[in-house]
């Protein structure tokens, strides 16, 4: 198997028409000539997987306009090493290529994480990249120069912009049990969310920022216990918080940090404006928490306004069932 560093950044195919005329020979009396055809850079189906398999890529290639690369090399992408310094560890991205006869898996594991739950309109208008590369392992290191590198850390997915994204596991996709892959669903598709939303495929609701006041601070204050050494809301604080329709952002174990507050220190917290995260934090729990955990949010009828306006706004412009996609 091939490995190779990565920089930010995909290779792009641009077409740099030169024209010679003066300016007489713009006017509707010249032609102009036949259209010219932008080769995308790459040819499908590629070889080394089966024919099933690459019939399966072209199938998607046809229907969602979108290439789902397994021969990864440096014609497709700018590979290159990030030195660093002792001072400055420089970021070096690298992958494994993977082995063609799991391309099956891979496009099966795609399938049931991904694209099943999408209209092939959804997809084919962006919400599957241009670019879907598959492999092994997919990892980046910190390079500290004559202070050596830091371990590896792997990673299952990378978004390399708004077009392409690698997808990495090939060998091991078919084994993931379903909480496994409910996992990685749940990581992936949250990713992938927001990248859709800032190319704008996906628009938010309004209606989301007219329930809570963001402009009158809330009463409350995170307490540090120095016996237990934990810091916590007291229970009214969270009923406030509650009541006024703010929940935290998902995390695992709960942190009170993530509540609509930030902090500055052990000692101290301090307010800020909510509506720039609360959507988000709003997302990242339909993503992630337990019907349990949910339950307790929707006792509050602003939390519960506010969630059901989120999945009716999704589920009736886009046929995307949020809750769905995150506990199936």
């Amino acid at each position: 198997m091939k490995t190779f560093n990565i920089i930010y950044g995909i290779t792009a195919a641009f077409v740099c028409l030169t024209a010679a005329f003066s300016m007489s020979s713009c006017s509707k009396d010249v032609p102009i000539g036949d259209p010219v055809t932008i080769n995308a850079g790459y040819d499908l189906p590629q070889t080394g997987a089966s024919d099933e398999d690459n019939a399966r890529i072209m199938d998607i290639y046809e229907k969602w306009s979108s290439y789902v690369l397994y021969d990864v090399d440096s014609t497709d992408v700018y590979w290159e090493q990030i030195a660093g310094t002792a001072s400055s560890g420089g970021v070096v991205y690298r992958f494994v290529e993977g082995d063609p006869q799991y391309v099956g898996d891979m496009l099966d594991y795609l399938d049931d994480i991904w694209w099943h739950y999408f209209s092939d309109e959804f997809l084919q208008s962006g919400g599957i990249p241009f670019r879907v590369y598959l492999v092994e392992e997919y990892y980046y290191y910190r390079d500290w120069g004559s202070s050596g590198v830091s371990p590896n850390y792997y990673m299952d997915y990378y978004m390399v912009d708004d077009n392409a994204i690698i997808i990495s596991g090939m060998s091991q996709v078919a084994s993931y049990d379903e909480d496994t892959k409910r996992t990685k669903k749940r990581a992936l598709v949250s990713e992938l969310f927001q990248s859709w939303i800032s190319q704008g495929l996906l628009g938010t609701p309004e209606e989301f920022y007219t329930i809570s006041d963001y402009t009158n601070e809330p009463d409350v204050e995170i307490v540090y216990d120095s016996e237990t050494m934990t810091s916590a809301f007291p229970p009214e604080d969270i009923e406030e918080l509650r009541t006024r329709g703010f929940i935290p952002k998902y995390a695992n174990p709960y942190s009170p940090y993530n509540e609509l507050l930030t902090y500055s220190g052990q000692w101290t917290s301090g307010y800020f404006d909510p509506s720039s995260n609360d959507f988000d934090y709003y997302i990242s729990q339909i993503f992630n928490a337990t019907d349990e955990t949910v339950a307790e949010f929707l006792k509050y009828d602003a939390v519960a306004t506010k969630w059901n306006i989120i999945l009716d706004y999704y589920k009736d412009n886009y046929d995307i069932d949020l809750r769905f996609i995150a506990t199936e």
